[in-house]
């Protein structure tokens, strides 16, 4: 018993005397390896590519997407997440409960991306991307751990902001495939 709490006391005594080092950024003795900290938001350590011809660099990318989102919706965002996901901060797409209609982020790694589809309904536009058939629920929500096969954002200009995310899903290392934008299309059948 008293072997053990020793070792916690020299093992505390050690971390003590070893924190302040790290905390100030000073050298640690050899042997002790900090962690690395994690990139910071939108970082272009994620760009390993250069972008699709005709289409604007990594960061340039980012503000794109965020600004057409933010267009049509003032609290939502577009982000590269610290851990190299595509997150988008978006209202819920399905119908809810008037107390439960929080924003929510939802992030999907570029190289499980399969496709992007650009849409149009007659109430908004939006782009969409789906996962591929081997990772299929690998979007997930930040907030509460749910999980999907798609994200969907409404924009504004949704066929460029279609193109910009295939170039930037290409940029940080996936191949993600360019669909054609689906319609809904009314039509009144005469007899």
């Amino acid at each position: 018993m008293r072997a053990a709490s020793i070792r916690v006391a020299l093992f505390a005594a050690l971390l003590a005397a070893f924190a302040p080092a790290a905390v100030h950024a000073q050298a640690l003795p050899a042997g002790f390896v900090a962690a690395p900290a994690p990139a910071p938001i939108n970082s272009p350590v994620f760009a390993v590519r250069a972008p699709l011809p005709g289409q604007p660099d990594y960061l340039r990318a980012i503000k794109f997407i965020d600004d057409g989102m933010r267009y049509v919706d003032p609290l939502s965002q577009f982000y590269v997440s610290p851990a190299g996901e595509m997150c988008f901060r978006t209202r819920p797409d399905y119908p809810t409960i008037i107390y439960d209609n929080f924003y929510r982020d939802w992030c999907i790694f570029p190289q499980t991306v399969d496709r992007v589809e650009a849409g149009t309904n007659p109430t908004f536009n939006e782009v969409r991307l789906w996962c591929m058939r081997y990772y299929p629920q690998c979007a997930r929500s930040l907030a509460d751990g749910r999980i999907g096969n798609s994200i969907s954002a409404p924009t504004l200009d949704y066929r460029q902001e279609r193109a910009v995310l295939e170039s930037l899903v290409h940029m940080m290392g996936g191949n993600a495939r360019l669909s054609q934008p689906y319609e809904i299309e009314v039509r009144e059948v005469i007899r």
